[in-house]
């Protein structure tokens, strides 16, 4: 079972509260992208979901981690915390990101 919600900005939250969080994922960028989960290109493009699932399974009696992974899945950034939650950025912010950091820099 999962919840998601949007924020201010374009990205979208999801929380994995029981379940595999390979599913979360897949779920939440679909929500971010606006499209059925089944027209996503396969999460294992992007990044072994039985590896995921093993690393952000919770563990009963212990705290959440610090845990972090991130990687890009249908243009846009997915980032897994430790705790379950799983954040979604998608392209138009991520680029808009881009272009800010770059300016930045000059």
């Amino acid at each position: 079972m999962e919840s998601m919600t949007r924020t201010t900005s374009t990205e979208v939250r999801g929380v994995c509260r029981s379940g595999e969080i390979s599913e979360t994922v897949v779920n939440t960028v679909a929500e971010a992208k606006g499209v059925d989960p089944l027209d996503l290109e396969p999460l294992y493009s992007a990044v072994d979901p039985d590896a995921l699932n093993r690393l952000f399974r919770p563990t009963p009696g212990t705290p959440s981690t610090t845990r972090e992974l991130q990687f890009s899945l249908a243009g846009c950034l997915v980032v897994v915390h430790g705790d379950g939650e799983v954040v979604v950025t998608p392209p138009e912010e991520t680029d808009e990101r881009k272009a800010t950091a770059a300016a930045g820099q000059d």
